[in-house]
């Protein structure tokens, strides 16, 4: 399915077109993390808010987790993928890797280049609640749960 263990050993892609693909077969909300191999505070999250038994069980049961490295920088995009980026300001990026891929989406996307950054989305692209970055085990407890209602509201 083109999967991995993730943090905590929770099923997550590194793709996010696979991963809204698993999410529309099995008719779940996704959770895309946009973190880096060297976000401390991505390593925080996970270390201190992931690990809290309720909020592991709902990342684990209730969403698909798609994990987006921004600063892969070891990974070439296949040469078919890779193109320039003309950003705003006239400057071109060219996009090479897949950290180039996935900080070019976020920024595209979402208007945001930190990490970690979190989008809750349902596999019809519907965003379910505001974005969230680092943050306390509470509030991202109830931006999780928020998200899920909204899900199942539709």
């Amino acid at each position: 399915i083109g999967a991995e263990l993730g943090p905590h050993d929770i099923i997550a892609f590194n793709d996010y077109e696979n991963g809204l693909a698993y999410a529309k077969k099995v008719g779940k909300p996704v959770l895309i993390d946009f973190t880096g191999y060297a976000c401390v505070n991505c390593r925080k999250m996970e270390e201190n808010v992931w690990s809290e038994p309720d909020i592991y069980e709902i990342l684990k049961d209730e969403y698909i987790l798609i994990s987006l490295y921004v600063d892969d920088n070891e990974k070439q995009l296949p040469k078919e993928q890779q193109f320039d980026y003309l950003k705003k300001n006239g400057k071109v990026k060219k996009i090479k890797t897949v950290g180039d891929k996935w900080s070019t989406f976020q920024v595209i996307n979402f208007k945001n280049a930190s990490q970690p950054y979190y989008v809750l989305l349902s596999p019809d692209l519907e965003i379910l609640n505001n974005t969230q970055q680092y943050t306390d085990r509470d509030t991202y407890y109830n931006w999780l749960k928020e998200g899920l209602t909204t899900f199942y509201e539709k």
